[in-house]
Parts: C-alpha cells; structure tokens; sequence
C-alpha cells in the first residue's frame, strides 16, 4: 500500500510537472545572417541541412515571414518587438526579449553575432558567447568577442571556428541550467554570424561542395524553384524571375571564372552546412535533457542573400569575402532584389517552427503572414504573458495550433531609401528611390506584374498610408533629415554590377573611373550625366581624386605653373548637394606625398538640392601632384559640374572631366 501511494505521488508530481512545463515551454530562437529564401533544403535548397529540414517535416513552415532588410534592423525588430524606426537602431528605446522573459521566470541565453547596443549580458541574458559586431573572422574571432560581459581570445591552435565555437556554449549553458534547475524553462537566442561574409568555412566542408556549382547559377536557379514548387513552397502562378541583365549568363562567363565562382559558392555551402550541423548538436542536447517534447525552436534568417562582391584574400579556407550577385540571385529564388531591399528577395525570410506538444498538424506550410515584430508578443504569449498592447506585433501562438490569427492590417517597410507597405492582398514596394510599383500577392508573389497604372486609386491610397507611418514613426527623417536632405540611403548602384573573379578588375570597377584625370574615393560611386559628374556617397572617405592628366608620369607633376604666370590655384565648380557636412579639399606639391597626406583646406557647402557656386583659392604656388575634393561628409547625392583648375590670373588649366575627344 506504502508503495502503490509512493507511485501515486510521484505520478502526480511528474503530471504537474508536465502541466507547468506545458504551461511555459523553452523557447530556441535559430538566427541565420544572409541567408536566403530558398537556401535550405526544405525551401527548395541543394545545401544539405538535415536538421533543420527534419525541424520543418515536424513543424510549420512560414511562405510570408517578413524582416527589416538587413542585419543590424532585422535584429532591432526582433529582439524588441519594434519597427525598428520606433525603438532606435541599436534598441535605443524599449526592452529586450531576454528581459521580458527573464521577468516570466526563464533562464535567459544569447549566443552569437549580437550586432545591437551594449552587450547582451546587460540586457536581458544571463550569460551571452559570441561577437558584439555586425561580422568576424570565423577562425580568429575579434576584439568584440565576449563571454559573459569579459573580453574572449579564442586559442591560437587552428581548432576554433565561430560557428562551432556558438554550439559548444549553447549546449554548456543548456547543461548547466539544466543542472542547476531542471525546471526552469529557457529561452536560448543563437544568432549564428554564418553565412555572412567573410566566406570562411572548414576544409573538409567545402570539399563536400566543390564542383556542385560548376553547373551555374541559371540551372540551378531552376532546380531551386522546381523543388519550390513540389514541396509546396510556391504555387505554379508564382512565376521564377528572370535573372536581371546585370547577371552574366553562366555559359558567356570563362573558365577560370567558372571556377571562381564554383569555389566561392562551395564555401557558402559549407558554412550553411556547418551552421546546421551546430544546430543538431544544440538539438541533441535539448533531447539529451528530456525537453525535445515542450522546447519551441524557431529557424529563420534576418534577411535574403546578400549581393557585395568583395575581392578573395587568403585565409583558412577562403575564397573571397562574399559570394557576388550571381549566386546572391540564386539565393533568392524566385523572388527579385536581396539582402537591404524592400522586394521579396530581401525582405521575406524562410521561418521554420517546431514544437511537438503545441503545433497540431505537424510538416504543413502557412501562407498566413507574420514578420520580426511579432516574435516578441509571440514569446511573452507562451511564457504565459500578455504582450504590450503598445508594440505592434501580435503572437503567432494560434498559428502553432493550426488556427487562423488576426492578421496585421498593415507592414511597413523602410531600409535608406527602399520602401514599402503591405495591405491586404496588395504590396507596394520601391527600391533605390524608384517609383512605387504594386502588386497582388495572390496572384504574384515574385513581385513581376506591376498594376500601378492599372490600380492608381489602390496605389495613391497606399502611398499616404506609408507617408503617414513614416512621418509618424521618424521613418521620414531618416530618409530626409531635419533639413529635407537624404541623410539616411543606400548607396549602390540601382540595377547592382556583376564583377566576376577578377581581383585586379574589382578594385578598378569600384572606383568608377570616367574617361579623363579623374576617379572616385573607395567610399563614393561615380558615373556622369550628361556634363554633370553625379557623386553618390556613402559618408565613408567620399570625394574625387585628380591624380595626373593622361600620359603623366607619377614623377612629373599634375599641374605646374605655366611660365611667366602669375602663380596659384583656384579650383572653381557648381555644385548641388542632397548630402550633408563640410567640404574639404587635399593636395600634394612633391612626388613621393600621396593624398589625403598633404596640405588640407575646409570650405562650407549648402546641401539643399539646389546648384551653388564655389571659388576656392589653393594658397601655394607650388607644383601640383595630387588634388582631392572631397564635397560632402555624409551619405547622398552630390552633383558637381563646370569644375576648373585656374591659375591666379584666371586662366583656365585644367577642366574635368577630361573627355575624349
């Protein structure tokens, strides 16, 4: 009797266990950066991910799951449950999940890329391994590598590597919380940095995926959306986008840049690879501790591939920094445009949900629409909670148990100036400053068939709905400044550029050289328009550089002094600026200075669109070297135009740009 009332209490004390487990699940919440739509096997991918696949065959999968366009925003919405306009781009204003949970009574951890304000440990988790910055070297680590709230040195011996660096403390803070109290409920943030730039991944891993790319982009873009199609990802109305002009077709590239471009994509490969094997030990552990069954885990990306094509440099496995717009295209298939946009290549993510004792109808995929603003009320939701009515997203716990939740009226959108707002079955979207464009989502989901000029009254109507979000949440001084300028844009070129392998080529074509003396600082974009030289800045080293005419030797000067002239340089311009910042002006009188060495000289500019004249006196009567103009210090556009070189008298020396005769 003694021992059938034993059994009987301890019955009952492992069903109450069981209820207030029930009650407030663990929570796992899988980042990944750069990752596109279809680069999981489960959405179409060739990347071998079992894990997270075998997490999508027992869960949900998300086809309308929308981010903030690029690392640093998307984690801003997420971990505050903010536009991030509202909460300040580093979260500024308002509480982390971390914090929210921790008050619910869950052991709170954070691993990974952080990329926010401050450190994790100070906000919300009780112990955080990983990178406070918004990249690292995968074997090396950085400065702002941390544990807990103290520096971390990985060890020099060849054997640490970040993404397997992650997994190892998440399953030593899984343990020892387990440990300690095999009650408490977790809540686990691992924001992998893979498969971010730079490509860094382990030898054995990419020798697992050479020569899988060697097939090119255009086949597999159409293996991808094949697969899309029977899985159910997409619907056969979904039509696959065509690859843009600014994609070479993969049969025109060469050999050798066949080859480049396969070994860069098998390092990409790698690393996803790699992040899932991460993610099957972390899930090994949950399953090694008894929690498989009430542990909700979350897998997404924080926005589409990403389109920077960086040079190679040797490393450990490296091929280049990142994978370039061909692969980027591929990345997103079916859909246009990538990581920092506002189209569905950049801003719809892959979210996969797995929760055996709370999803319903397990390996099913939803249409029903959520983005990053609604993790937080989803989570504060499970633990128990009631999300802050005052934060804009709304819990997808109903979608977990198969029902239909209150759609979002409206989402917007804004990353520099790429915009858009989501209504309804209607999307209006615009990147680089372009014209609205509108599309049905029903009926197009790869964004192809523009209805603006079939639809203005929709299209007007949802125009003043984004304005009115905008003024209302900052969105419209980010974009324009206090003073009307843009101080806040992307600063690309509007249809990107392919640049292919080529080390030498890359650094050449990024500087923009127009025909003449003249090229474009590292941090500016430079193209002409008619007689007008259209400067497009990032705020990082802008300005044009005047090295020598054409067929000067570097040890002959510039310009020199013509004889029996007067002496000095004036350097005379118009110029119309949407930029912000003063203007500053470098220059060399000897061979060996380089720029921006040299004597330096100030002068006030006007940025209000509007064209401005300027004489600046060079007060040296020296021989001319080297010349910089540097006409802003923030991001925008600066047009110049009429720009001359004249000597004291007024005589004009030289004139850019220098054209072709």
């Amino acid at each position: 009797m003694k021992k059938m009332l034993t059994l009987l209490i301890f019955f009952l004390l492992m069903a109450s266990r069981t209820v207030c487990a029930a009650g407030q699940p663990n929570i796992l919440l899988i980042l990944a950066d750069d990752l596109g739509f279809s680069d999981i096997g489960c959405y179409g991918g060739e990347i071998h991910t079992p894990h997270i696949d075998r997490l999508a065959a027992g869960g949900i999968r998300f086809t309308q799951f929308f981010n903030s366009g690029k690392c640093e925003p998307s984690r801003a919405s997420l971990m505050s449950g903010q536009y991030w306009q509202d909460c300040g781009l580093g979260i500024k204003r308002g509480i982390t999940i971390g914090q929210a949970l921790r008050e619910k009574g869950y052991a709170t951890f954070a691993l990974g890329k952080w990329h926010l304000d401050g450190n994790p440990f100070d906000r919300g988790f009780d112990h955080y391994f990983g990178h406070l910055s918004g990249a690292s070297d995968y074997f090396k680590g950085n400065a702002t590598h941390r544990l807990d709230d103290k520096p971390f040195k990985p060890k020099d011996d060849g054997t640490f590597y970040t993404t397997d660096a992650n997994a190892d403390y998440a399953i030593r803070f899984l343990d020892e919380s387990h440990q300690a109290d095999p009650d408490k409920p977790f809540f686990m943030y691992l924001a992998f940095n893979a498969p971010h730039s730079p490509l860094q991944a382990w030898p054995e891993d990419i020798a697992k995926y050479r020569g899988k790319y060697r097939a090119g982009w255009d086949k597999l873009r159409a293996q991808r959306y094949k697969k899309q199609l029977e899985l159910g990802i997409m619907k056969p109305e979904w039509k696959l986008s065509p690859r843009p002009e600014t994609i070479p077709a993969w049969d025109t590239l060469t050999p050798g840049e066949q080859d480049f471009e396969d070994a860069r994509m098998a390092v990409f490969a790698a690393m996803v690879d790699r992040m899932d094997q991460a993610i099957g030990r972390v899930l090994a552990q949950v399953e090694a501790m008894g929690e498989t069954e009430n542990t909700v885990v979350l897998f997404l990306s924080d926005n589409g591939g990403s389109p920077y094509d960086r040079g190679p440099r040797p490393g450990i496995g490296e091929v280049g920094h990142n994978c370039g717009l061909g692969w980027a295209n591929l990345s997103v298939t079916p859909f246009r445009h990538y990581k920092r946009n506002t189209y569905n290549g950049g801003s719809c993510t892959p979210l996969v949900v797995n929760w055996p004792a709370g999803i319903k109808r397990p390996g099913t995929i939803t249409d029903q629409r959520g983005h990053l603003i609604d993790l937080m009320a989803t989570f504060v939701d499970l633990a128990g909670g009631t999300p802050d009515p005052e934060l804009p997203g709304i819990s997808l716990k109903p979608v977990f148990s198969g029902d239909q939740r209150a759609p979002h009226d409206v989402l917007y959108f804004h990353l520099f100036d790429h915009r858009a707002i989501i209504s309804g079955d209607y999307k209006l979207a615009s990147d680089w400053g372009r014209p609205w464009e509108l599309f049905n989502f029903a009926a197009d989901r790869s964004e192809l068939n523009d209805l603006s000029s079939q639809n203005p009254e929709r299209a007007s109507e949802m125009e003043k709905m984004w304005e009115s979000w905008a003024a209302r949440s900052g969105a419209e001084k980010l974009i324009r400044g206090a003073g009307g300028e843009p101080v806040y844009r992307h600063l690309g070129d509007p249809d990107e550029k392919f640049l292919g392998g080529d080390v030498k080529k890359k650094k050449s074509e990024s500087r923009r050289r127009v025909p003449g003396a003249i090229r474009a600082r590292i941090g500016t974009k430079l193209k002409m328009d008619g007689d007008e030289l259209v400067l497009i800045c990032t705020g990082k080293d802008p300005g044009l550089a005047f090295d020598r005419l054409p067929g000067h030797e570097r040890s002959t000067p510039f310009v020199a002094p013509e004889p029996g002239g007067d002496g000095g340089w004036n350097l005379s311009f118009s110029l119309l600026s949407r930029s912000s910042g003063a203007g500053e002006i470098y220059y060399t009188t000897d061979s060996k200075t380089t720029l921006p060495r040299g004597t330096h000289q100030d002068f006030d500019v006007t940025h209000d669109g509007q064209w401005h004249s300027y004489s600046i006196v060079l007060d040296n009567k020296e021989p001319l070297y080297g010349l910089r103009l540097d006409p802003c210090a923030g991001a925008g556009e600066v047009r110049v135009k009429g720009l001359e070189l004249k000597d004291a008298s007024g005589h004009v020396l030289c004139a850019w740009p220098v054209m072709k005769k």
